[in-house]
């Protein structure tokens, strides 16, 4: 596709998603698409697991504005492009802020038979919920307040941003409230666009793709939680039966709908919101960004990207298509060779290649300066002391922290050996022999003096250009070299 994707993550599921796709991202995933529109829309501001998907958002922003990708670039770290058109990629809703949901209907002040009726709808511990940390697994709640999104400024500067050509994706996990209320009203909002927004007909007719997260976690019973587990199912089932009445039956309002869950569920701390809420990285959500992935390759000519009227005027998808992810192995503790050919064609590579970047700048760049790579190319301390090398030293942290998580995990994903020695650095990827390098470069050299032998060799034929962009270009080739030398995936 030649366009953008507006990108809505709602909640924590979505927001620790979009965490994912950036950290694939920085890899090299390939992902064909202009460029990447985050909106993360969730009350609970202080919600760590959203604080630091835009920590990292913004790191990688910083990484990439060093860089070029011409045609002549080989580079495809950091190659995709995320953009910000909602002012710190979160989309603000009104009068969420130090207020009770009793306050935000104006409970006090309806009448007789109208307060009976919110009574009815709404338990006591619905209208004394605070705002600010998220509906806690209540989209009763969550669909009232997130109705008046559209009013927002944010939601009109996503609106003036959209072009013919572009798409929508929204993330949303369907057990919790922000979620499962989110995505349908998002969705509305969409395909019945006010005719008085810009873009309003390309807003209306443009292909949109979604992923509802089933439950794949759980949470510690908590006496005094409104947050409890055992409903999971039961709001899945209830949510399930909505969405097929309207939203994914006859006439479906999304052209593209993946589904994903998993019956191994860890047991998280029961953590309301606010800082405390900061999940582990899960398999579940890396999968889930693949959906995206997956989605900006569907060609725009293809039947499931159509967009028709009804009698009504009511846009919908006439050819609809409904996706799973799957692994060749149902395991444990997943490893590259568990997943299916397609998806391994699309991740081991990229992965590995940042992985070895990530290890070689945390392990044994500062000793390599000496070195004809380094030294030619001024790659000196000022270098490493610099902006673009203390944002990139960032982000591969972040990188390894992603996948200690995933480990640490029921159901886990390891795919490497992160705290191999470093004699051995090649031996990272499990369950994968690495190959021995055949010529005169690979010759007796084993571990990081391997590396940068390939450094060394290849340096030579960078073109002009800035500093950043021939370090990133020259680790690019190298280990991308390296990779498809040593592994057979």
């Amino acid at each position: 596709m030649n366009g953008k994707i507006f990108l809505f993550g709602i909640g924590g599921t979505g927001s620790r998603v979009i965490k994912s796709l950036v950290l694939m991202s920085a890899s090299g995933v390939d992902i064909q698409a202009n460029a990447i529109v985050p909106i993360i829309i969730d009350p609970d501001f202080a919600n760590a697991d959203l604080t630091r998907t835009i920590e990292q958002i913004k790191t990688y922003s910083a990484v990439r504005k060093s860089l070029d990708f011409t045609a002549s670039s080989n580079n495809k770290f950091f190659k995709p492009n995320f953009e910000d058109v909602v002012n710190g990629y979160r989309l603000r809703l009104k009068d969420t802020k130090n207020k009770k949901f009793k306050e935000f209907i104006q409970y006090d002040t309806l009448g007789k038979e109208n307060r009976a009726l919110a009574s009815i709808l709404f338990s006591e511990s619905n209208l004394d919920a605070d705002m600010e940390v998220g509906f806690k697994g209540n989209p009763n709640i969550g669909s009232i307040v997130l109705n008046q999104f559209t009013d927002s400024e944010d939601f009109l500067a996503f609106a003036a941003a959209f072009k013919p050509g572009d798409r929508v994706f929204i993330v949303s996990s369907i057990f919790g409230g922000t979620g499962a209320s989110g995505f349908p009203l998002i969705l509305k909002n969409i395909r019945s666009f006010l005719s008085t927004m810009p873009n309003c007909d390309a807003i209306q007719n443009a292909p949109v793709g979604a992923i509802t997260v089933l439950p794949y976690f759980a949470v510690k019973p908590e006496e005094n939680s409104q947050i409890n587990s055992s409903t999971f199912v039961g709001k899945t089932k209830a949510a399930l039966h909505y969405y097929e009445n309207n939203v994914t039956g006859s006439n479906s309002s999304v052209n593209v709908l993946y589904y994903i869950g998993d019956e191994r569920n860890r047991q998280y701390d029961n953590k309301e919101g606010g800082q405390l809420q900061k999940n582990n990285a899960h398999i579940i959500e890396l999968a889930s960004a693949l959906s995206i992935v997956d989605f900006a390759s569907i060609s725009d000519d293809d039947a499931a990207m159509v967009c028709d009227k009804d009698g009504n005027g009511r846009v919908y998808a006439p050819s609809p298509r409904f996706k799973e992810f799957g692994i060749d192995n149902d395991t444990e503790r997943i490893i590259f060779t568990d997943f299916t050919r397609k998806t391994r064609d699309i991740i081991c590579v990229p992965m590995t290649q940042f992985i070895l970047l990530s290890k070689y700048l945390k392990e044994h760049i500062k000793s390599a300066l000496p070195l004809p790579w380094a030294k030619d190319n001024d790659f000196n301390e000022s270098f490493l002391n610099s902006s673009f090398m203390s944002d990139l030293e960032k982000i591969t942290t972040f990188y390894m922290e992603w996948l200690r998580e995933m480990d640490d995990n029921d159901r886990g994903f390891k795919p490497f050996k992160i705290d191999i020695p470093k004699s051995q650095i090649f031996s990272i990827v499990e369950n994968v022999k690495p190959a021995k390098v055949k010529g005169l470069i690979g010759f007796l050299k084993n571990g990081y003096d391997l590396f940068d032998a390939f450094l060394d060799s290849k340096h030579t034929s960078l073109q002009k250009s800035s500093k950043e962009q021939k370090f990133m270009e020259l680790f690019y080739d190298v280990t991308e070299e390296l990779v498809n030398a040593k592994y057979k995936f």
